[in-house]
């Protein structure tokens, strides 16, 4: 038998475990059909890329509930300043894998989007390198007034400012193994 996970005092649940679990479901039925196409008309399978760290989690759920085989590679994106919860860094630094991208239908998968400038400069990079087509999968779209980039599909569309913690988000390196979504009361203020 567990212990129940301790859920700090200012942690408002937003999406409970199972609304989490449908949204990845609802997703992957968005995404099939356009890997069935895919794999159709080219012979090959479109190449998910997982946003590490914060991704790690919704990607396992994602590409399992996909009934079609998809190819898995990974980087490492680091947006926000480490251990600061909606510290900006000055620039987006990604560390790739050796993925081919050359003719490819590329997923980027990540857990959340909030202004889009990581996914944005991300699928330059996919484009440069010959991806013929990029799109992108997030658990949790933020809504903003003027994001650089929208991700093609999402669990998830939230307004609201507050930061958000579990499933791959974390609270300054905190929680992001629960798996729902929590918001941090009193975040996002000011």
């Amino acid at each position: 038998m567990s212990a129940p996970r301790p859920i700090p005092s200012h942690y408002d649940e937003l999406y409970p475990t199972q609304a989490v679990e449908e949204g990845v479901r609802q997703v992957a039925a968005e995404i099939t059909p356009w890997a069935v196409d895919v794999l159709q008309r080219t012979g090959e399978q479109v190449l998910a890329v997982c946003i590490l760290r914060g991704a790690v989690f919704f990607f396992s759920d994602l590409l399992q509930a996909v009934p079609v085989s998809i190819e898995a590679t990974f980087c490492r994106c680091r947006g926000y300043v480490p251990n600061v919860n909606g510290g900006l860094a000055e620039r987006v630094a990604v560390e790739w894998s050796e993925a081919d991208f050359k003719g490819r239908h590329v997923l980027l998968i990540d857990d959340i989007c909030d202004t889009g400038r990581t996914m944005a400069h991300m699928r330059g990079f996919c484009l440069e390198r010959g991806a013929v087509e990029v799109r992108a999968a997030v658990l949790v779209h933020r809504l903003l007034e003027h994001p650089v980039f929208s991700p093609d599909f999402a669990a998830f569309r939230y307004p609201g400012k507050e930061w958000l913690a579990g499933h791959g988000m974390e609270d300054s390196s905190w929680h992001m193994n629960y798996p729902a979504i929590y918001r941090l009361r009193g975040s996002g203020e000011g």
